[in-house]
């Protein structure tokens, strides 16, 4: 398959470097010229949960073109850049191309799908854990599980084929015949671990082992299942069970918002917390730990700005 992944952060050159070592074109998409260039001259190093170091020469840029004919667009940038993405992706006049969201968050396919058609994208999500400690320079932090589907619930020629690259490329991936309910288990989780590690500076395993912080987490997934619920959502897997399952196989991952925290960097807060506080709100559930999280994180934002 010829891929293209938009998005050339943790997640991004995890599934890109390891797709193009099993055998695929792989192009990868980043906005910002100088880290696109830094790429593209050093490759995308992946150090591996067993310490090996597995380098592959990606070829990486700013933008996507009809010329690079990509047969499966992925995803992976940040939730509140998907409006540009998806803009900048409908300029590109590529067509009948499956888009793959791969992100953190809720409304990430909606927003997708209002730009490019519902019928191009496909939903998805993944617990691996993966850090950036350089442009294309990533450190696996765990093993997880990753999920496809389509919004209709069918299970589609194009989700088979991406099952199977995913399987090939390493990555234990299931298709999903409720992806939004997958989706909406993940942010849960999310919006339990990542504030939390955001706010206290500590890795998964400190969230799993203090109890303080495990209480919080787990208040936090109530209100988020609670919403969930309210709203008509079948959640699968059960939000509490997957989110033991990530924080025991992530023991040494930072989050995704520690890091932007640490890299003094917008974080996803509005589109994981926040969207379950403006939910609820909607559907009359409180979710007084959800809104306390969200405006300690914006708070923290805010702090860098003006430091």
């Amino acid at each position: 398959m010829r891929i293209a992944v938009v998005g050339a952060g943790a997640i991004g050159c995890l599934f890109g470097g390891r797709l193009y070592g099993a055998g695929h074109v792989v192009f990868l998409i980043h906005h910002k010229r100088s880290v696109a260039a830094s790429i593209e001259k050093k490759g995308v190093s992946i150090r591996e949960l067993s310490g090996k170091v597995v380098r592959s020469h990606v070829q990486t840029r700013t933008r996507l073109s009809r010329a690079d004919k990509p047969d499966l667009i992925l995803v992976t940038v940040k939730a509140y850049d998907s409006k540009a993405v998806a803009s900048l992706l409908k300029k590109s006049s590529i067509r009948n191309v499956p888009v793959l969201s791969l992100q953190n968050g809720l409304g990430n396919v909606e927003e997708l799908a209002r730009k490019l058609g519902g019928d191009s994208i496909i939903a998805g999500t993944t617990t691996e854990g993966a850090m950036t400690i350089g442009p294309g320079e990533v450190v696996h932090t765990g093993r997880g599980m990753t999920w496809v589907g389509e919004m209709n619930g069918k299970v589609s020629d194009r989700c088979l084929a991406i099952e199977r690259a995913f399987r090939k490329a390493g990555f234990s991936t299931i298709i999903s015949n409720n992806i939004k309910g997958v989706l909406w288990a993940k942010a849960i989780v999310n919006s339990a671990i990542n504030p939390i590690s955001a706010i206290t500076r500590v890795r998964n395993r400190d969230v799993r082992r203090i109890p303080e912080l495990r209480g919080i987490a787990s208040k936090a997934v109530d209100e988020g299942s609670a919403v969930a619920l309210a709203s008509g959502i079948l959640l699968k897997p059960f939000p509490k069970l997957l989110l033991a399952k990530v924080l025991a196989q992530t023991p040494r991952n930072k989050s995704s918002m520690l890091q932007d925290i640490e890299s003094g960097r917008k974080t996803e807060i509005r589109q994981l917390n926040g969207s379950i506080s403006r939910l609820g709100s909607l559907v009359g559930v409180s979710t007084p730990f959800n809104d306390l999280l969200t405006m300690l994180v914006l708070a923290l934002e805010r702090s860098q700005v003006n430091s």
